[in-house]
This record gives structure tokens, sequence and C-alpha cells, in this order.
């Protein structure tokens, strides 16, 4: 936690809008990031500083809106304190066009910060609703609960006076994230919170104007001491199952279980109980079994589809394109249902409007083979691995020509065990926090194994997406091969490999 003086070090040189700042400044520091080896190519990133939480994940005017968390200048040296929502729309999850700040902390609400919140459309305009940080003169924090509208021409204002101030008797200042929905009636805002004894929970607020906004107390779960804050917050329904999808932080690494920072998952139970507010449900599930998965957000797409976007990056830790000034980026949208109790993921069918060159897989044998190289390393896998005649099969990816670096997934069909090892993967960073990560997962004769690889990145999606790997990597540039290995036995891969534009 930071100290009094290290707080008064970081607002030293706050500045309310990027446009205050030197534009010289501004350029060089886009201009350092751009001659980062490691920049996505399909993946939302920062043109500069840090990218953090989704917010205002929405359906809007005939288009997709998305915001992120975002401070360009955090790595300028002395730093500058800018922070904001950065806002992009689409009109297929996939291209998005750049529409520069949609909020800055230039208001006595945010000035230290424009945290997250979310938005709902609401007739011809966009409803917004964030947690503005601010810290009084004590540095204690004190945060606002403020509304904003945004018109069809993507012009965001700010409402004069905030909603909530401070946070409700019985919980300590760590209070925000609202999430909005609209049911029966009535809008409502979950917010996350921590109670006075230092444990984590989400309270439900309720209003029929979006104006007044009336406490209706803790979502009683079945779970009600789980960590010490629960950030990012959201409620929704799919397949006809309630789900509570947040980021509980605090909790101790359990098996091949939190073994993160800060950990993402969810509760599926029953449709929650507006009137008693009671939310029965299974054990809680983590979301992602990687290294880098946090924040997320969901919408409701104009099919009914649930969307989920999310943050491939973590609070605490310091990934390599830092020393080129910037640092985060987004997951791939993914489709969200409910199969057996589980919230399983699958990449949005958008998706395939990035593949170009395609190549065809049809491996065979024991031992070590390699896949067909398209000639790029912004690639998606969409691979079947027969484990038939085997019981465990390799698969290495962003591999150099003798792979002795690689990316590896394991499947390990006599233990139900998936793997992936990124201990190989190219230039170390956060190694206290482990280098190879494991889940559970039911191998049968064959498997599907959907991958997305990007300059610095892989998302693994295996079988109907109950068990998914995100994490960042960073390999050289000449690990551009992909091998299968089978140690016991014949494996053969099936499927399609794609250049993705």
């Amino acid at each position: 936690m930071l100290t009094k003086i290290d707080r008064e070090k970081e607002f030293k040189r706050m500045v309310p809008h990027i446009a205050d700042v030197d534009p010289q400044i501004v350029q060089a520091e886009k201009r350092l990031a751009q001659t980062s080896p490691f920049r996505q190519h399909f993946h939302i990133e920062p043109a500069s500083g840090t990218l953090g939480d989704p917010n205002g994940f929405s359906f809007f005017a005939g288009q997709y809106h998305l915001f992120y968390q975002w401070s360009p200048l955090a790595f300028h040296q002395p730093a500058l304190w800018q922070h904001g929502w950065y806002h992009l729309a689409s009109p297929d999850l996939v291209h998005w066009q750049d529409l520069g700040p949609g909020m800055e902390s230039d208001t006595s609400y945010d000035c230290h910060g424009t945290y997250s919140g979310s938005a709902l459309p609401v007739g011809d305009r966009l409803f917004l609703m964030y947690t503005g940080n601010t810290w009084n003169r004590n540095w204690v924090r004190v945060p606002y609960q403020i509304g904003a509208w945004m018109n069809a021409n993507n012009q965001v204002k700010k409402n004069a006076v905030p909603y909530l101030t401070g946070s409700p008797a019985g919980y300590t200042p760590h209070f925000r994230d609202p999430k909005l929905w609209h049911h029966d009636h009535h809008y409502y805002a979950l917010l996350g919170a921590q109670r006075e004894n230092l444990t984590g929970t989400a309270l439900l607020y309720q209003s029929t104007d979006l104006t007044a906004w009336r406490l209706l107390g803790e979502v009683q779960t079945d779970t009600p001491d789980f960590g010490f804050m629960w950030e990012c917050p959201d409620y929704f329904e799919v397949d006809g199952h309630g789900v509570l999808l947040f980021c509980p932080q605090g909790l101790s690494a359990d098996g091949n279980f939190f073994n993160n920072v800060y950990q993402n998952g969810c509760f599926v139970g029953e449709p929650l109980n507006y009137a008693t507010r009671g939310f029965h449900h299974g054990a809680f599930q983590e979301l992602d079994a990687g290294f880098d998965f946090y924040a997320t957000q969901t919408m409701q797409a104009p099919d009914g589809r649930r969307i989920l976007s999310g943050w491939m990056g973590i609070s605490e830790i310091h990934y390599p394109t830092e020393q080129y000034h910037y640092s985060g980026c987004l997951v791939i949208p993914r489709e969200l249902s409910v199969h057996h109790n589980q919230l399983v993921q699958q990449p949005i069918r958008e998706l395939t409007s990035l593949r170009r060159e395609r190549q065809t897989v049809n491996q065979i044998g024991p031992g070590t083979v390699a896949l067909p190289y398209t000639g790029q390393v912004s690639q998606e896998f969409d691979l079947t691995v027969s484990l038939a005649a085997t019981q465990t099969v390799t698969l290495d990816f962003r591999a150099d020509v003798l792979n002795q670096h690689h990316t590896r997934l394991t499947l390990d069909r006599g233990r139900q065990l998936c793997t992936l090892d990124r201990s190989q993967a190219g230039l170390s960073f956060a190694e206290q926090w482990g280098t190879v990560r494991h889940r559970r997962t039911p191998l049968g004769e064959r498997v599907r194994v959907h991958v997305f690889v990007d300059t610095s990145s892989i998302e693994i999606f295996i079988g109907d997406g109950a068990t998914v790997f995100t994490s960042r990597i960073f390999p050289a540039a000449n690990q551009t091969q992909t091998f299968v290995t089978s140690s016991d036995g014949q494996a053969q891969v099936t499927g399609s490999i794609w250049n993705l534009a």
C-alpha cells in the first residue's frame, strides 16, 4: 500500500486533460511505444502508457462501444499522472475506431482518477456510471459514484453532482466499479465493496430514474467470507442461470487454483432473487487458468449473446513492454454460455473476418513433428488432437527451429490435466508468481484446441471452452514455429491454421 509520501508524489504532477500536456511529450511517448518489437497485431493496446480495465462495454447507436482505463504518460520521466477512459467503437467487435479520450479526471469528484464503471443505453443516449477517486487532506480515500451521458455523436457530459458520496456505513472507502442493468422497470447498479472487517462483498443499488439510488444491501451469496475486496462485479443471466462475475482480492493459492496476484471468476447459480437479494450458487469458478486475466466486463449483444471483455494483465505485474513506455492489452472478445453449471467461453464468431492465408493440418506420428508455418506469428489454430493412441501430447507455440524456446501446452489424458508452461517462452517476467499453470480438464480420445497467437500473447480454448489459458508472452523474433510431440504413442493432429489480418 502506498504511503502518504507516495501519494503526495504521485499526484503532484497530475494533469486534468491530455491536451494540457506539451504535444511534443505526448508524441514522443507514442513514438517510443511504436518501436517495441512486442506491439500486438489484432489486440487492443494503448498508443502509450497503461491500459487497464475495460469500461462502458455496450451497444449504442448501431455500434459497439468500449472504453478502457488509460494513463498515457505513466512511464514518462518525470511521471505525468493523467488518468481517464479511452474510447473505441466498432461495428463488429473486431475492427475498432479510435475515438480518443472518452472521459478524463477533470472534476473535483474524480481528480485522482476516473475509475471503472459501465454503460447502459437509455433512449437516444448512453448512460455512464463510474467511480471518481479522490483523496482528502489526510490522504484518506473518498470515492464518488458519478453519472454521465453520451449522445449519438459520442460527446460525453458528466453530471455536476455525484449520486453517491463516500462509502455506506459499515464499509471502507474501497467502494467502486458500478455495473448497470435494467430489470422489471427498475435500474440496478452493483458495486464492489470492502466491509469494515476487511472482507469483500457486492452491494446492490436500485433506481427508477437513474438519479436517486437506493441501497438495497449486499447480494446474499452462499460464500459470504471470500477475499478482502471484490472488484469489477457484474451480474447477468444466461441459459437460465444467474452469474455473479467478480474479482476477489486476497485469496490464498490452493493447489492449481488462485496462483495469480489477484483472481477473476464467478458464481453460477439460480437467478438472483431481487426481493431478498438471495443468490444461491455453486463453488467459485476461476474463469481463466492462465497468467494474465483480470477486470472482466460483459454486455449483451443485439442478438442476445453475452459478450465478455477483459484486461490481459494484472495489477502489480511489470511487463517487458514498460521499457517502451506502454503496458497492457485487452483479451479477444468472448461469448459466454453455461454448460453443466459451468460458465464457458468461446471466441466470438466475428473473429473469422480476420482470417487470411490458410494452412491445412494433418499430422500423424510419434516423436516431434512441425506444423505448417503460415509466414507470420499472428495466427489462429483450430485443431483436433487425437489422444486415442497416446496418453500425452505437447503443442509448442512460438518455438524456435530447435524447439528450445517455446510456449508449451500439454494435454495429459492419463491425469486428465492441461498444463501451460511459459518458462521457455522468451523474456522472463513475474517469475515470483510461477511459470506453469495446471487445470484439471475432461480429455477424451479427441480434444479441440482453439488458439489465438499474437505478437506477445496467447489465448487457448480447450474443448467447449470450460478450460481457457490467457497469457502474455514475449518471444524472440525467430520464434515462429509450431511443434507437436507425442512421447508415448502416436498422435494425430488435424485442422487449420490461419494468418490473421
